[in-house]
């Protein structure tokens, strides 16, 4: 049983790092509403706020999340846009959505991103940053 579970882990950093790769290629080489189309996961910058209610992902979903969280974390450059990309990817048959958020920390700006799965927010701290709208996606209060 040991073999098996050491087995399953390596074929899933396999396909993580083989997804950073792409993910990292698509990036530095194209934009981002195309690298999200051809990873499959949605980009939304014309919806309000963020959800604040937790996504519970299914149980099979489990460990692509850690090792992707994994493979992010030692990843050169690694960020909340290319672990979102990437876990976003591996989920793609839950249909993620890709959020960004701006807030202004002081005299300075923080930019996030989280995904969304179902209407429900994979990460707790979405709701600390108002979500950035595409040019012409919010209708001017005034």
């Amino acid at each position: 049983m040991r073999a098996a579970t050491v087995l399953v882990g390596s074929v899933e950093v396999l396909r993580a790092l083989t997804a950073m790769v792409v993910i990292e290629v698509r990036l530095r080489t194209g934009d981002l509403p195309t690298t999200c189309g051809r990873l499959g996961v949605r980009l939304d910058l014309a919806s309000g706020e963020p959800a604040g209610e937790p996504a519970v992902l299914p149980r099979w979903s489990r460990p692509a999340v850690r090792v992707s969280h994994a493979v992010v974390a030692v990843w050169p450059g690694g960020s909340c846009l290319r672990r979102c990309l990437l876990v976003g990817h591996r989920l793609r048959t839950l249909d993620p959505v890709l959020r960004i958020g701006v807030r202004r920390d002081g005299a300075r700006f923080a930019a996030h991103s989280w995904l969304e799965i179902d209407g429900k927010s994979l990460d707790p701290t979405a709701t600390d940053f108002p979500v950035l709208a595409a040019p012409g996606a919010h209708p001017d209060p005034s």
